[in-house]
């Protein structure tokens, strides 16, 4: 029997406004799919400030203060092998309609340490986002998509 391996919680936001789901694309790593903005909650950090704080360093535009939690979703997959899992806060932010309807921006602060990453955002209608957002990130979009009072 393979052990599990834990790895560090992560905050994700559900960012929306009137043009969708907030989303991003990473253009140096073609082959990573579109992701939602988030990233690990700190030792000992709340998990809503990690969100914010996400929020803000990988989209550099200022953080939402009304983001609500979604769900938590212990999300288990294979690499290598190894199984692990991580456990993902989902937050929702109602965000401005007046943001642009693509920028880049270079997130400059890697869990890992690693160089600054060029991250291209974009928007996407949320009854899509479950088909083309990656790493399944896709999961808490139906308790979004109640919340917000949309038919999942």
């Amino acid at each position: 029997m393979t052990k599990v391996k834990f790895l560090p919680n992560k905050a994700l936001i559900y960012a929306t406004n009137k043009r969708g789901l907030l989303i991003f694309q990473e253009p140096d790593f073609p082959d990573v799919p579109p992701q939602v903005p988030g990233g690990t909650i700190d030792n000992g950090e709340d998990t809503l400030a990690a969100a914010q704080r996400e929020f803000a360093e990988e989209t550099g535009i200022l953080t939402p203060t009304n983001m609500t939690f979604v769900e938590l979703d212990e999300h288990k997959f294979e690499r290598n092998g190894q199984s692990n899992q991580v456990n993902r806060h989902y937050y929702h932010a109602a965000v401005p309609d007046d943001l642009p309807e693509t920028w880049d921006h270079h997130e400059q602060f890697a869990h890992d340490g690693a160089d600054a990453i060029l991250f291209r955002f974009s928007w996407v209608k949320l009854n899509d986002a479950p088909n083309i957002l990656g790493l399944g990130m896709e999961a808490a979009i139906a308790s979004l998509k109640a919340r917000l009072g949309e038919v999942p």
